[in-house]
């Protein structure tokens, strides 16, 4: 160890003058003749005619500015609702002292045995890397997944040793985060000036399948931390908590995992309000894990909160889950900085209810990872690694009842490992209900390293819904600055189930696929459904380019 922190000392000076870009240029906006901004492409009516698009889209346009605007004020809304809680700030200070915390694990936990981690930050702390192992043996590609965690602000240097295997070099990803990096002897060293949750992946292995992942999660300094003894808080201090399965969940309760909790347990909660989950910790789902698909179907989620009102999660890690993950649902509901791993079929990320925020959180499952199905809401500045099965970005899930205005925007898809099932995709409805999914505006989406399917946004009759009870539709979608730049080998699908119950008013802008900026069809392998689509419209700013990766013109919140 003493040899591995003199290495990482000589290497400082290197790496210290890296400066870390937080984002991209655009290329150039779009011309402003008077009449709005102008655009090129073609649209698809039903029937199959098409209309060449040349010129401003002020309808487009106007959509886009309403679901900003309403779903700014979604945000603002919540952020009033979180202030009034105790213990419910999430945000750090900006003008903190520069600081590192690290949080030893517990002593029975194991110590991966692919990676080791050390961060410069005046000293040199070792930061324990946990290691999860491959639990879907059929069809995960993976063997485990290893990850550290600690807390920072000023500038870190972070030191990662590949432990196991061979490697040649090394890169961060998502690669939007732009981080430099140099390696030597094994390790990869590379300086961090803000909160980011990363994987570090070591060449020749960097695609799919990447064998042993590494993940960093950096997160900001704790704020509003409960104190021990306080009556409205179940706190949990470093070291092991077995609390087992339905751990009551109760109205104005604080539950805090300090750094180092290593927690057993899946919390359930109905009609519950002003409640925090906060921390550093860990809680683990392994110990419901039964080894069978089937029977971790009537396993509980890690947290299960129904017709809630004003909650907050915030910075908790989230492993080993045999259902899904954290699902909120009610109103007014904060998801903030989680860090999601589970390897089942139905193992869900994160779900939030009506007038949520979904923020800078990392998601590695294998089912859906994000769900705008309920509205108002914000999902914004999250990455994800999307396991064989579900949707980084799922639409809707037999969604029953009328949703509308949501945006989605600076969210990484850093991998998606989709190679057998058909239906899977980047960008995914698979709606088969009477709800009307509508007001989207998905845009700064940037996916690397998958090669499956961009878009499946289709209605549908599925096993799992009666469709005597009917078929509702989709409408009024934006995806704009979307970029893919690999290649896919199933055509991107948009389809209706019947000429009454349509996908329409669609528009794909500015998305950039493999190489090219599709303004038609045949531009991004798109399938349109003449008979059940309308209005569907691929387009790009006029001048032929799209936007460069990670330019935005929302207001953002």
């Amino acid at each position: 160890m003493k040899k591995n922190r003199t290495r990482l000392l000589t290497v400082i000076a290197a790496v210290a003058a890296v400066t870390i870009a937080s984002g991209f240029t655009p290329a150039g906006q779009a011309s402003d003749l008077g009449d709005g901004p102008r655009y090129e492409g073609m649209e698809y009516l039903q029937g199959g005619a098409t209309n060449a698009i040349d010129g401003p889209q002020p309808a487009v346009d106007q959509l886009a500015d309403e679901i900003v605007k309403t779903t700014d004020g979604v945000v603002q809304r919540i952020a009033d609702r979180r202030s009034a809680l105790p213990f419910g700030q999430i945000y750090p200070d900006g003008n903190a002292p520069a600081q590192l915390s690290t949080y030893p694990a517990p002593a029975e936990i194991a110590a991966s045995d692919q990676y080791s981690v050390q961060v410069h930050h005046g000293t040199v702390k070792d930061s324990f890397v946990y290691e999860t192992q491959s639990r879907k043996p059929d069809t995960n590609l993976e063997k485990d997944t290893s990850w550290t965690s600690f807390s920072f602000s000023g500038a870190v240097t972070v030191a990662v040793t590949k432990l196991a295997g061979d490697a040649t070099g090394c890169m961060v990803r998502p690669s939007s985060a732009r981080i430099a990096t140099v390696f030597t002897d094994h390790t990869c060293f590379f300086t961090l000036t803000k909160p980011l949750n990363l994987s570090v992946e070591f060449t020749p292995n960097t695609t799919n399948p990447v064998l042993h992942p590494m993940l960093v999660f950096a997160n900001p300094p704790e704020v509003d931390v409960p104190q021990p003894g306080d009556p409205d808080v179940l706190y949990l201090g470093p070291g092991i908590h077995r609390l087992g399965r339905d751990v009551p969940v109760h109205s104005n309760e604080t539950i805090y995992l300090a750094g180092g909790a290593w927690v057993e347990a899946a919390f359930k909660g109905t009609g519950v309000h002003d409640v925090v989950f906060k921390g550093r910790g860990i809680v683990s789902g392994l110990f419901l894990d039964t080894g069978d698909q089937e029977a971790n179907k009537g396993q509980p989620g890690l947290i299960d909160l129904a017709s809630s009102e004003n909650v907050v999660v915030d910075g908790i890690t989230f492993v080993d889950g045999p259902r899904f993950n954290v699902r909120v649902l009610g109103s007014d509901v904060t998801l903030h900085n989680l860090k999601v791993m589970s390897w089942w079929y139905s193992t869900d990320c994160v779900w939030a209810g009506s007038f949520s925020l979904t923020e800078g959180n990392f998601c590695k499952v294998n089912d859906d990872s994000l769900k705008p199905m309920l509205g108002p809401a914000v999902i914004r500045d999250n990455v994800v690694w999307q396991l064989e099965n579900g949707a980084p970005f799922m639409i809707s899930w037999n969604i029953k009842e009328d949703q509308s205005d949501f945006h989605i925007y600076n969210n990484d898809v850093i991998h998606a490992e989709h190679y057998w099932l058909s239906p899977q995709a980047i960008f995914r409805a698979r709606h088969a209900t009477p709800g009307h999914m509508q007001r989207y505006l998905f845009e700064n989406i940037r996916v690397e390293d998958a090669n499956w399917r961009l878009f499946y946004i289709i209605l549908e009759n599925t096993k799992w819904y009666d469709p005597a009870l009917g078929f509702g539709q989709i409408s009024d979608l934006i995806f704009r600055d979307i970029t893919a730049d690999t290649p896919f080998t199933r055509p991107s699908v948009v389809a209706g189930i019947d000429p009454e119950h349509q996908v329409r008013d669609v528009t794909f802008l500015n998305v950039h696929m493999n190489g090219v900026c599709a303004a038609k069809a045949e531009d991004g392998n798109f399938q349109i459904d003449p008979a059940t689509t309308d209005h569907i419209r691929i387009m790009k700013s006029m001048g032929g380019n799209c936007q460069t990766p990670g330019a935005s013109s929302s207001s953002g919140g």
